[in-house]
Order: C-alpha cells, then sequence, then structure tokens
C-alpha cells in the first residue's frame, strides 16, 4: 500500500510581527497575512496531492490568541481537510501549550470520528486503520517542557507504518530553549518508521544510522530575518515496505533573505548600492512570485570604513530604491549593517601620530578589555529593570545588550570620530 503523509510543525499562526512594522512604508499587511496565507498553501497541496495523512509537530499558534479570529481561521483550514477525507492529527508545543492557550473553539473532527489535538496529558495514539498508520505524540501541558517525553511513548504498533510526533529540542540547538530533551538514539529505540518533530525552525534529518528518519520540517513561514531561505513541510511517501522518500515542498510567501558583502570587492562606498541592484534581480527569479525581505551586510576590512558607516543611511535608502523601482511590491530591504573594520596597518598606533594615535591607542583598550561595553551594559540592565518586560522582549537580536552590536556601535563612533578630526587638520 503507498500512502502520502505531510509533516509540517511551527505555523505561528498570526505571529506579532517584531521589527519590520515599525519601518515607514514597510509591507507589513503582507507580513502580517503571511502564516495564514501559508497554512492555506499547506492544505491546498494536501488536497493537490490527495494525501492521507496530514501532522502538525507543535506552535500551531503563537500563544493565546487575541480574539477568536485566529482559532476561526485554523477551523475553516481543518474542515476543508476534513472535508476531502484527510485525516489531521496535531501536537501542541511550547507556544501553544494547554496551559497558555485559553481561548477555545469545537475543532472538527477527523473523518474517522477522532480528535485532531492529542493529549498533554499523555502520549495520545491515533490508529488509522484504513491507510494502516499509526501516530503517536503527546502535546505541551506547560510551556517548559524539561521532561524527556519521548521515554513514555509505546512501542511501535507491529503491522502499521508507525509514526512519532514530538516538539523537542533534542540534545540542543543554539538559539532555542531545550524542551522536551532526547536523542536520536533513544527515538531510535522506538522502532517507529519516521519521527515527524518541531520547535526548530531549520529543516534536517537527524536520523542514527540505519534507523527510522528523524525530522525537523523547520517552520513553514519565515517569521523574520533570522529564519531565511525557503520554508515549508514535507511530503512523505511511503511504499508497502514502510519505507520513505522525502520531499520538501515550500509553502511560504513571504522570504528573507541576507546579502553579504566582502569590502575587499569594493573600491568606493556607493557599490554596495549596484551589488545588491545585481543580487536582487537574480532572487526576484529564483523566489518567483513571493515578497523578498532582504538585509544587506558588508564585512571585511576596508579602507572604506569610515565611507560605510557615515553614509550607511544613504545607502540604505539608495538600496530601498532600487527595489522599489525594479522589484515593484515584491521587494523591502529591512536594513543594511556594517560589518566592517579598518586595515590593520590602519588600527596600528606605530602607524599614527599624535591625536590620532590617542584615539587608536583609547579605542584598542576599550575593545580589547570591553570596559565601555562593560559600562554601557550594566546602565542598561539597570535600565531594563525598570521598563516593561514586553518593551525588551520584543528587542530580538536589535537588544542592545548584545556585545557585537556595541562593538559595531563603538566602531561607527570611532569612524565619526576619525572623520571630524581629519576635516579639522
Amino acid at each position: 500500500m503507498n500512502r502520502k503523509i505531510i509533516h509540517a510543525a511551527d505555523v505561528h499562526l498570526d505571529s506579532p510581527l517584531q521589527k519590520l512594522s515599525h519601518y515607514e512604508g514597510a509591507p507589513a499587511g503582507q507580513i502580517r497575512r503571511a502564516s495564514r496565507i501559508a497554512l492555506s498553501n499547506l492544505v491546498d497541496l494536501a488536497i493537490e496531492q490527495s494525501v492521507d495523512l496530514v501532522v502538525i509537530a507543535g506552535d500551531l499558534f503563537d500563544g493565546d490568541w487575541p480574539d477568536q479570529n485566529t482559532g476561526l481561521f485554523f477551523v475553516k483550514e481543518a474542515s476543508r481537510l476534513v472535508a476531502a477525507g484527510i485525516p489531521l492529527v496535531v501536537i501542541r508545543g511550547n507556544h501553544d501549550a494547554a496551559n497558555i492557550i485559553t481561548r477555545t473553539l469545537p475543532l472538527p473532527r477527523n473523518p474517522d470520528g477522532s480528535e485532531v489535538m492529542l493529549s498533554a496529558s499523555k502520549v495520545d495514539s491515533r490508529i488509522f486503520e484504513s491507510i494502516g498508520i499509526a501516530v503517536h505524540g503527546k502535546s505541551f501541558l506547560n510551556r517548559v517542557e524539561k521532561e524527556n517525553l519521548a521515554l513514555s511513548y509505546p512501542p511501535a504498533l507491529g503491522g502499521f507504518f508507525n509514526l512519532g510526533l514530538l516538539h523537542t529540542s533534542l540534545g540542543g540547538f543554539e538559539g532555542h530553549d531545550p524542551y522536551a530533551p532526547c536523542t536520536p538514539r533513544e527515538l531510535a529505540d522506538k522502532n517507529y518508521d519516521y519521527w515527524a518533530l518541531g520547535h526548530i525552525h531549520q529543516r534536517g534529518n537527524h536520523e542514527v544510522d540505519g534507523a527510522a528518519p528523524v525530522v525537523y520540517s523547520g517552520n513553514i513561514q519565515g517569521r523574520h530575518i533570522r529564519e531565511c531561505g525557503p520554508k515549508g513541510c514535507y511530503l512523505i511517501e511511503v511504499n508497502d515496505r514502510q519505507e520513505t522518500k522525502m520531499t520538501f515542498e515550500p509553502l511560504d510567501v513571504v522570504r528573507w533573505e541576507k546579502f553579504s558583502i566582502d569590502a575587499e570587492d569594493l573600491s568606493h562606498h556607493e557599490e554596495v548600492v549596484d551589488k545588491f541592484q545585481g543580487w536582487m534581480s537574480d532572487k526576484l527569479i529564483e523566489n518567483e512570485s513571493r515578497l523578498l525581505v532582504s538585509r544587506v551586510e558588508v564585512r571585511g576590512a576596508t579602507t572604506l570604513n569610515s565611507a560605510l558607516r557615515q553614509n550607511r543611511e544613504s545607502l540604505l535608502n539608495g538600496c530601498r530604491s532600487v527595489a522599489l523601482g525594479q522589484g515593484a511590491d515584491q521587494v523591502w530591504v529591512e536594513n543594511l549593517k556594517i560589518r566592517t573594520v579598518d586595515p590593520a596597518r590602519e588600527n596600528s598606533i606605530q602607524d599614527q601620530e599624535g591625536p590620532f594615535a590617542s584615539l587608536s591607542a583609547v579605542i584598542h583598550e576599550l575593545s580589547d578589555q570591553g570596559g565601555l561595553l562593560d559600562l554601557i551594559s550594566d546602565e542598561i540592565d539597570q535600565l531594563k529593570k525598570k521598563m516593561p518586560h514586553d518593551l525588551f522582549d520584543n528587542a530580538g537580536e536589535s537588544s542592545l545588550l548584545d556585545q557585537a552590536i556595541l562593538q559595531d556601535l563603538l566602531a561607527s563612533a570611532t569612524a565619526e570620530i576619525r572623520s571630524g578630526m581629519s576635516k579639522t587638520e
């Protein structure tokens, strides 16, 4: 018996915008709707492919709904699957744990009468005898789940394709909280045929050699610049020997991309705009009709360091102008980051005289010892204690407590001071 399964995770339906909405002219409306359209794309794919089952491995929602519309949208999309005769199985993750979602709506039942959402009080199983598939999973009861949930999953059910549904960080990933920790070896010991994982937004297979796939499908729609590239789900084809073939299917309607420029390739700071234009032209073809949200980053050692930093705003606006002119409504430049440094010979104190040497000595000491950076961090930490938590919780990578950003501010200030000193000579 050949079957098809869609494995998706981390929908984060109606996830709030973080930073982009602060920019005048940003396509906030398109991004706000993106998670809904991506979910609709998933349902469209399931119906078009006549799949036998859809599973979502946690974080369907992004916390408690501000109103009922978020839940109603999911009900509508789930009902489309049921009407097409396609069962759906969902577990809750840390963002939509049972104790977080306080609003409730009656959910449609699967074609066989079973519930869509798996229990948070025990490991739950859905046995679909007509297609020979058994799904085992457990929803998060609390947002912070430190227990190894995988240990309580039942053994594989003989004669069925056994799919484990789990929201987990496995052994840990940088930038992700260590929820429901376990190892691929522990999952392999269950003798399931496929593990559908959620929580990590980067797709990948972490199977043990000779064992079943242990797969993160990633999120179905990128939400910010740290979630770059194509986002979607896996279409899994299962043959009569319970062997699987996985195909990634993009679902995203907004794609986030970084364009990194090596400063050594620049002879003039204004070339940044020209190089971005060439990169953007290629990306427009690659991304088809999707909205492209891009960040430009200039890195490396260059004698243009001061000019780049002093002209950052004009370069950013130049890139945005190109995006509007050539990309119409399909491209938005989220930001431009200057991460350049002066060449080693220019940073050398021995190569400089008078006030330039004194400035270089001070900057070198601050950068190496972190004295000023530590002072700024302490001041911001004190300010943070007096401010509403939400103000800093939504700061993301732009937090001023980030040492890399403080270093960047120090570099920009240095460039401005050097420029002013040069003009007074």
